[in-house]
């Protein structure tokens, strides 16, 4: 995509910064949805910037955000992800932040920006940087657009029976005791895996987002943060009746990005050996959070899905979108 990206450009930020656009300066501790390569995946107009506060002294990354032009000049952050919005890559005083984020809405505006639209991460995230970021653009004139429930579960030594409710105890152990196993998955078993998922969502109504060959894509991408896991009736592995897509956004979160079971697995619910396995994973590997993503539609509740979640040890976090207006 590097014929659709804006030319680089550099803004005069400080006697200690300068803000680099479209520089793809090596940067540690971003999330997914702000690594460079997430941005050249998605990159169409050449008005797309990807813009890092800069320590002008070592060249090392202090602040990333990237904008993506979309229909009348509305710039989103991001086009397409869970959330956008700003990252911290080292921490900064909240005056830094403020003027960084306040250049990048002017930079914006001077290319022809109709409104600007964040969606946040959810504060569980880093509610200190959610705060930090909401108060900036609230008072800058921002409004908030939209406002969901996401649910989110914090990694510790338990045992992930000892965090769901008992309904759920009991169907992981019959899924158990008929043979059922759950595992993580490769490169071979992907295909299947996403067809239980996609037939699982157009069964209830929901849209899938990527395709199988996108998401096969972001594994060669992101080497060690896209995970497949999926759940067989039998030790012989017959096939595949539930899979789960997971996005390390961090060395800390773990994001579910997609997961479903198939038709006939109504008297079993395989999705909590999913998830089970899917917390062990997390325990294993060392994060801190796992995501299970929203559970409202314009903010109003889906209280079939909250209960769900609810049910499997996950509790709430506002996720918040903020509009400024060009």
């Amino acid at each position: 995509m590097a014929d659709a990206i804006h030319e680089q450009a550099t803004i005069a930020f400080d006697d200690k910064y300068e803000v680099r656009i479209n520089v793809f300066v090596p940067a540690e501790n971003n999330h997914l949805f702000n690594e460079a390569g997430y941005f050249h995946l998605h990159a169409t107009s050449t008005n797309d910037i990807y813009a890092q506060l800069v320590r002008i002294s070592d060249s090392k990354v202090h602040a990333t955000i990237a904008f993506y032009e979309g229909e009348d000049r509305v710039f989103t952050s991001p086009k397409r992800g869970t959330f956008g919005g700003l990252g911290l890559n080292q921490p900064l005083d909240l005056q830094i932040v403020e003027r960084f984020l306040i250049t990048i809405v002017d930079f914006l505006k001077s290319l022809g920006a109709s409104a600007i639209h964040l969606k946040c991460p959810p504060l569980s995230h880093n509610i200190a940087l959610s705060s930090v970021v909401s108060n900036i653009l609230l008072r800058h004139g921002a409004t908030l657009c939209a406002h969901e429930l996401n649910y989110d579960m914090r990694i510790d030594s338990r045992p992930f029976l000892e965090r769901i409710d008992y309904s759920n105890v009991k169907r992981i152990r019959k899924c158990l005791k008929m043979g059922f196993v759950a595992e993580k998955i490769f490169a071979p078993d992907y295909a299947n895996a996403y067809h239980v998922i996609r037939e699982n969502r157009e069964r209830h109504g929901y849209p899938i987002s990527m395709t199988v060959a996108q998401l096969e894509a972001m594994v060669v991408a992101f080497p060690g943060r896209v995970h497949f896991f999926a759940v067989y009736p039998d030790p012989q592995k017959s096939r595949i009746v539930a899979a789960g897509v997971c996005l390390a956004l961090s060395p800390a979160i773990l994001y579910v990005f997609y997961w479903g079971d198939a038709a006939d697995m109504g008297a079993y619910s395989p999705i909590a050996l999913l998830a089970s396995c899917i917390y062990e994973f997390s325990q294993r590997e060392g994060f801190d959070l796992l995501d299970a993503g929203t559970s409202t539609v314009l903010g109003e509740p889906n209280h079939g899905l909250i209960n769900f979640k609810r049910n499997l040890g996950f509790s709430e976090s506002l996720k918040l979108s903020f509009c400024c207006p060009g």
